[in-house]
C-alpha cells in the first residue's frame, strides 16, 4: 500500500484514528476529514511523526453541501491523487430527537443522521470519481453497523440510559444498499464494499457489555483494530476480485 493516498472521514475518532495509524504504517498517505480540528491536527502530527510521509486534515463538516467539492479540491492540490475513500463518520451530536425513546425521535434528527451517513457517502463518492478512476487500485470502503442488519435486542438496554435510534438502523441499512449500487456504476475501475461492525467496547456500562459479550459467539465486544484490519483487507490488493460485498465483523452476533 506504499505511495497510495486515503481519504478517511470521522477520521479523528474511535475507528477512524485506528485505521489510519494501520495504512499510514502501511504507507499510505492519510487525508483526515474530521469536524474536531484539534483531534485531526494532533493526529496528522502523530503519523507523520511515526510513519513519515505527507498527511493532510481537513477541517469539514459534511452536513454542509459543499464539503465534498472542497475536500476533492484539496485532494488534487495536495497530492494529485486518490487510491482509496473511508466512509467512516457517523452522526452522534447533540440534536432535538436523537438519542431518545422511539416515540420522541425527531425529524430534524433524522434528517441529520441521514445527511451525515447516508447522503455525505454517496455524494462524497460522487466528488472523487474522476480522481479514484484514475488510481490502478481504487477501492471505497464504507463503514457500516449490524444494526443496518439487523433489528436491535433491547433486553441489553434495560436499565441502562442507552438507546438504539431507529435512525442510526435505516441510514446504515441504506448504506449497505448503496455500496451495491456504487459497485455496480464504478466498476470496473472503482471497487466499493462495506465493513459492518459489532459492538465496539469502549467502556460501556458493566451490565450493557456482560449481556452483550453473553449473546455473542466469541464472547467479547469488537476493537478498533478489529474493524480497522477488516477495512485495511479491502483496500488492499488482497481483496482484489471482491466488490459489492458487506464483511460483517461482529463476533458473530447477527449468526442467530
Amino acid at each position: 500500500m506504499k505511495k497510495t493516498v486515503a481519504v478517511i472521514t470521522g477520521g479523528a475518532g474511535h475507528i477512524g484514528r485506528e485505521t489510519c495509524l494501520k495504512l499510514a504504517a502501511r504507507g499510505t498517505q492519510m487525508v483526515v476529514v474530521d469536524k474536531n480540528e484539534k483531534a485531526g491536527l494532533d493526529l496528522v502530527q502523530k503519523l507523520e511523526s511515526e510513519f513519515g510521509n505527507k498527511h493532510l486534515f481537513l477541517n469539514v463538516d459534511l452536513l454542509e453541501p459543499t464539503s465534498f467539492s472542497q475536500v476533492a479540491t484539496a485532494i488534487q492540490g495536495h497530492f494529485g491523487q486518490l487510491d482509496y475513500v473511508i466512509n467512516n463518520a457517523a452522526f452522534y451530536d447533540e440534536v432535538s430527537g436523537w438519542g431518545v425513546p422511539y416515540e420522541q425521535e425527531g425529524y430534524e434528527a433524522w434528517m441529520k443522521v441521514m445527511q451525515v451517513n447516508l447522503l455525505a457517502p454517496f455524494f462524497l463518492v460522487q466528488a472523487l470519481s474522476p480522481l479514484l478512476k484514475k488510481s490502478s487500485q481504487a477501492s471505497v470502503v464504507n463503514v457500516s453497523s449490524i444494526y443496518g442488519v439487523v433489528g436491535p435486542d433491547h433486553r441489553l438496554y434495560e436499565g441502562t440510559e442507552m438507546t438504539n435510534p431507529a435512525a442510526y438502523s435505516a441510514s446504515k441499512g441504506g448504506l449497505i444498499q448503496l455500496t451495491k449500487w456504487l459497485s455496480m456504476v464504478l466498476a470496473p475501475q472503482v471497487r466499493v464494499n462495506t465493513v459492518t461492525p459489532g459492538g465496539v467496547e469502549r467502556g460501556q456500562l458493566e451490565v450493557f457489555a456482560e449481556r452483550y459479550k453473553a449473546r455473542t459467539p466469541l464472547k467479547r465486544m469488537a476493537t478498533e483494530n478489529d474493524v480497522a484490519d477488516a477495512i485495511s483487507f479491502l483496500l488492499s490488493s488482497e481483496s482484489a476480485y471482491i466488490t459489492g460485498q458487506n464483511l460483517i465483523v461482529d463476533g458473530g452476533w447477527t449468526v442467530w
